[in-house]
């Protein structure tokens, strides 16, 4: 009998220790997996637009649930169209910060998702390639070059090296200031985000003297302009911005995306600290940065 109480005792000694073990154990495994395991996983830029043949960064971060940085946890990339965009490396381990960073290549005109993957967690992160699409659109203006110098220059692929080029009259013929325009129409919606105008600087261009049909003189480059786009209904014209006092090619990059069948560009004039003609300024070519693709 006395036996028995012995072991009996020692029984429940020892389901007591296993029971203190689970405990422990079971205890630490929640305070692993509240430290091991992200609760947040965030990606940024939240967005990314970038030309064919051009890359951008994005940085993934992975948090725990304290809302430290969760270290060493294995991130996943994936390209919801490669043809479209490629990600490279396609997984990565987050570093002392909880973050891991990737390339995004743009390959083809168009519209992607990337997906970021951190545990059971996900982050997309929408891509939009763009190339010039000017070439597909009519180009118009105000008035000025005709013929070799008319407003299909503007976008016909051929840039300033070429000396190719469209003139904008900023000047009646007698000599007074005058509203200068360009405009590029669409048969179908297209999406921009940025442009550009090859321009003079505040020197002449091309020709070797005045007597060469191609000499541009001094001061006839595009300074200012308002940017404008027609609205969905295809009457109002919407301003997005402007520019002013530039000296060279102008580069402009849209507020937002915006939606258009047109852009136009209003009230044109040379850079008033540039000397020279001060008229009748030059576009050898106006590049437009959007989707989708001429093709």
């Amino acid at each position: 009998m006395e036996n028995l109480k012995v072991n009996n005792r020692t029984l429940m000694q020892l389901n007591h220790k296993k029971y203190i073990i689970l405990l422990l154990t079971f205890t630490f495994l929640l305070t692993f997996c509240k430290i091991a395991f992200s609760s947040s996983i965030s990606v940024s830029p939240n967005s990314l637009t970038i030309d064919v043949e051009t890359y951008g960064t994005a940085t993934v971060e992975v948090l725990n649930e304290q809302g430290s940085p969760s270290i060493n946890t294995l991130v996943t990339a994936t390209s919801g169209n490669e043809t479209v965009a490629m990600v490279s490396p396609n997984r990565g381990l987050t570093n002392p910060n909880g973050q891991a960073f990737f390339t995004i290549t743009g390959l083809s005109n168009g519209t992607v998702t990337i997906t970021f993957i951190a545990n059971n967690l996900s982050a997309p992160l929408p891509v939009t390639v763009v190339s010039n699409i000017a070439p597909c659109g009519t180009a118009s203006s105000s008035g000025g070059g005709t013929d070799e110098f008319g407003p299909e220059k503007m976008n016909d692929n051929i840039e300033k090296d070429d000396c190719s080029y469209h003139w904008i009259r900023t000047r009646n013929e007698i000599g007074q200031k005058k509203q200068g325009w360009i405009r590029l129409d669409w048969t179908n919606d297209v999406t921009i985000s940025r442009m550009v105008i090859q321009t003079t600087d505040c020197n002449e261009s091309c020709g070797e003297d005045s007597e060469d049909p191609l000499y541009i003189d001094p001061g006839r480059n595009i300074g200012s302009g308002i940017v404008q786009y027609l609205d969905e209904d295809e009457i109002t014209w919407i301003t997005d911005g402007e520019f002013y006092d530039e000296i060279g090619d102008v580069e402009y990059l849209f507020a937002k995306s915006i939606t258009t069948k047109a852009i136009r560009i209003k009230k044109i004039a040379p850079n008033p600290f540039c000397k020279g003609q001060q008229s009748n300024p030059v576009i050898f070519e106006w590049q437009v940065y959007g989707i989708p693709s001429c093709n």
